[in-house]
């Protein structure tokens, strides 16, 4: 089954495909949040692809600020995650456009950085929204008893 999030928009695709629990058999609540997951971009005539491990916490944390600014349509979401891999950006302008900016940085020895802005609109937004919801209900955040 797939497990993605994508944030889209015009020339571009951000994805965060979610695998599975790091250690499904934690039994402390840190060691147990952790998801294995792989970020790929394809922006403009960029694209790649990286392994990186988001929280269940940040899964919620995305979704809760943007489903706050997609409600309002107005206003702004931003994002970090624990590893600080992905930096994200969410805003919606008067006009009614979405604007996506931030910066992917996977973690490794030689520093590179993908820094990206591109348009969208509110029914992508939505459907991005829409997936994250379906990723928690699959990887909820664990209740684990010490």
């Amino acid at each position: 089954m797939n497990h993605s999030v994508s944030f889209t928009g015009e020339g571009a695709k951000i994805t965060l495909e979610v695998f599975d629990y790091e250690n499904p058999l934690a039994q402390n609540p840190d060691d147990a949040s952790w998801l294995k997951t792989e970020l790929t971009f394809e922006v403009g005539s960029f694209s790649g692809a990286f392994k990186t491990a988001f929280t269940t916490h940040d899964l919620v944390a995305l979704h809760d600020r943007i489903e706050s600014v997609l409600k309002s349509l107005s206003g702004r979401a931003s994002f970090q995650n624990t590893e600080g891999d992905l930096t994200l950006n969410v805003e919606f302008s008067k006009s009614g456009r979405v604007q996506i900016d931030g910066v992917a940085e996977p973690p490794a020895t030689v520093k590179a950085a993908l820094h990206f802005s591109f348009a969208s609109d509110p029914s992508a937004v939505a459907e991005t929204v829409r997936e994250l919801k379906r990723v928690i209900e699959q990887f909820p955040v664990k209740q684990v008893q010490p």
